[in-house]
This record gives structure tokens, C-alpha cells and sequence, in this order.
């Protein structure tokens, strides 16, 4: 299998990324005689449809250069009207059977490569014109590989084109027939000849292009470590994409610290978890989660809440679910309101105070 310099085997299919990029650089599977075959039997093709007309625009031209044209007075205008009829009479089919070929010659191409405007294969680069790179391209294994495959092509068309020449030209003559009858003969003769070898011709690109279509592939296979590198430009390196998360869980963490002075109380787990909440009655509709955390995190609420004399209780399955459940910023959903009623009723006690609402309802 290919290499690259680090030594890592290239066993990965390419990447999107790697396969744009490819398409950019004009690396595309793409076989000259998709093309060629299709241009031959297309244009054969045409040829057949607009030839007897072809013809006979060739013919009346030289009639009338050979003829008409020797003894005529011919002025400016004369020269524009013989200059158009011979355009509608020859070079309007020439325009068709060229235009034909220039559409199949296009849309060959689109389907084989797709459509991509880039210029970047155009830009000169020094590994295409030094010698040694050429030496290497002609005499490595892909060059060896594309000259048996060329041999291998000529034997075949030549076989092919043997074997109906003899067949039907040279076993064919018959010195008895009119000499425009058997001339005739032979150009349809060879005509066919040209058909078959266009087609014989097309057998062997259907191989070719399904050969370059996995040669393609094989060339932008990836090592792991080069999926590795490209994920890391495209996407950023994971390690400093921990690292910016981290910094910022911590700077949330200490906005969050800031808050847990404001807070009315603290309910603890009473060790692992610990929830600080706030209610203002005028600006909350419902106690607000200000603070929440688990290990450290709450011992360092805790902490806080000491230095600020923020009451803490301890209730264990309000603690949990709290901090399970209301993010912090949120109020509380209503499932709470009565158990957190409850402690807020008994912090305001302890300070002497009465819980806001309380003669009407719970929170």
C-alpha cells in the first residue's frame, strides 16, 4: 500500500474535505478513452445522419468552382450570395456535426469529472517539468502499467481491424462490378470498419474508467494520522478545545460564586450537593436557583455562605432534586414551591422575619 514520509500506511478512504480538495487540484478519475470512444461513435453517428447532405455540399461547391465559377463575372454582392449558399449547402452541416461533438465532448467530461472551474492545474509546477519526476512517472510502476495497457489496446484494435479487412474488403472484390458501385461498396465497407473500432474502442474505456476510478481512489486514501491532522485543522485541536471549555466552566463557576451572597438560603445534601436560592417577591414570580453545585463545588458554596451568614438546611432529597433539576437562573418549576415554601418559612423565622405572601399562600 502507499506510504507517506511518516512511514503510516494509507488505509483510510479519503475525507470530504480531502476529496474537495482533490477536485480543486483537478485530481479526478478520468479516462481519455471514455472520451475518445465517445467522440468516435457520436460523431459517427452524425456522420451517418448528415453525411449524404455533407456530400452533396461538397459536390455542388466543386462543381460550381471547378465549372460554374471559372466563366462568371463575379462582383460583391455575387461573392456574398455564392459565399452564403455555400455556407447553407457544406458548412452548415459541418457546424452541426461540429457542434454535436463539442456538446458530447462537454458532457462526457462533466460526467466523468463533474462540473469544477478551478485554475489551479494550470499553474506551472516544478515536479512536472523536472526531468527526474518525469523519469520517475514514466518508468514507475503506473507508468509500466499504462504502457502494458496501451499495448494491450493497439493488439486488440488491430486484431479487430485485421480481421474485418479481410473479411469483407480483400475476400470481398469483385473486379466485375462498376468501379463507382465497388468504390461505393468499400467506403460503406470502411465506414463499418470505423464504427466497429469505435466500439471496440468503447469496450475497452468502460474498463479504463472503472481502472481509474479505483486507481483514484486508492491515491486519496489517508493515513490515521493525516485524518487526525485534518480533523484537527477543520474542527480545532481537542486538547485546547478542553481547555477553552474548562476556562469557561470556570469563569461560569466563579459569575456563579458571585451570586451566592445574594442568596436567601443554601439547601445541602448535607456533603455532595448544594443549592442557594434567592426570592425577591417584588422582581420573582418564584425563588430563583442562583447557585448550584456537587463536591467541590458546593463546599465552596458552602464556604461562601458562612462568610456572608447565608443560612444553610440541610434536606437531602430537596438538595438533589433541585440541583437535578433547575438549572441556575431558572425558577423553580411549581412541583418545589411547598417544600421550598417550607425552608424559606423557616430561614425568615430564624431572622426574625415573615415569609413575603405567606397570608395567602405558599411561594
Amino acid at each position: 500500500m502507499p506510504e507517506d514520509t511518516s512511514g503510516g500506511e494509507k488505509t483510510e478512504e479519503a475525507t470530504p474535505k480531502k476529496a474537495r480538495d482533490a477536485r480543486l487540484e483537478g485530481q479526478v478519475a478520468y479516462s481519455q478513452e471514455v472520451m475518445s470512444a465517445s467522440l468516435l461513435l457520436v460523431g459517427f453517428a452524425t456522420l451517418y445522419m448528415v453525411g449524404p447532405q455533407l456530400f452533396l455540399g461538397i459536390k455542388e461547391s466543386l462543381i460550381w468552382v471547378l465549372r460554374d465559377g471559372m466563366v462568371m463575372d463575379l462582383d460583391t454582392v455575387a461573392l456574398w450570395y455564392q459565399g452564403w449558399w455555400q455556407f447553407r449547402s457544406m458548412g452548415l452541416w459541418l457546424v452541426v456535426l461540429m457542434g454535436v461533438l463539442f456538446v458530447v465532448a462537454a458532457g462526457m467530461g462533466a460526467m466523468q469529472a463533474g462540473l469544477v472551474f478551478t485554475a489551479k492545474p494550470l499553474v506551472p509546477k516544478w515536479s512536472r517539468i523536472n526531468p527526474l519526476s518525469g523519469l520517475k512517472r514514466i518508468f514507475g510502476m503506473r507508468g509500466i502499467m499504462k504502457f502494458i495497457f496501451s499495448l494491450a489496446k493497439l493488439a486488440i484494435i488491430a486484431s479487430v481491424a485485421w480481421y474485418i479487412v479481410s473479411a469483407m474488403i480483400f475476400d470481398g472484390l469483385d473486379l466485375k462490378m462498376d468501379l463507382r458501385e465497388r468504390f461505393a461498396e468499400k467506403v460503406w465497407v470502411l465506414f463499418i470498419l470505423a464504427v466497429l473500432l469505435a466500439s471496440t474502442l468503447a469496450i475497452i474505456a468502460v474498463f479504463d474508467y472503472l481502472y481509474q476510478r479505483w486507481q483514484h481512489t486508492k491515491d486519496q486514501r489517508m493515513t490515521k494520522h493525516e485524518v487526525k491532522e485534518e480533523f484537527k485543522q477543520s474542527e480545532g485541536d481537542p486538547l485546547l478545545k478542553a481547555k477553552i471549555r474548562q476556562v469557561q466552566r470556570q469563569m461560569a463557576q466563579s459569575r456563579m460564586m458571585q451570586e451566592v451572597p445574594k442568596a436567601d438560603v443554601v439547601i445541602t445534601n448535607p456533603t455532595h450537593v448544594a443549592v442557594a436560592l434567592r426570592y425577591d417577591q417584588e422582581s420573582m414570580r418564584a425563588p430563583v436557583v442562583v447557585a448550584k453545585g456537587y463536591d467541590e463545588v458546593a463546599m465552596r458554596i458552602k464556604a461562601i455562605a458562612r462568610e456572608h451568614d447565608i443560612v444553610m438546611v440541610e434536606n437531602v432529597p430537596l438538595a438533589r432534586a433541585l440541583a437535578k433539576g433547575v438549572e441556575v437562573g431558572h425558577p423553580i418549576p411549581g412541583d418545589f414551591y411547598q417544600a421550598v415554601a417550607q425552608v424559606l418559612s423557616h430561614v425568615y423565622k430564624l431572622k426574625g422575619k415573615q415569609l413575603p405572601g405567606s397570608s395567602n399562600s405558599a411561594a
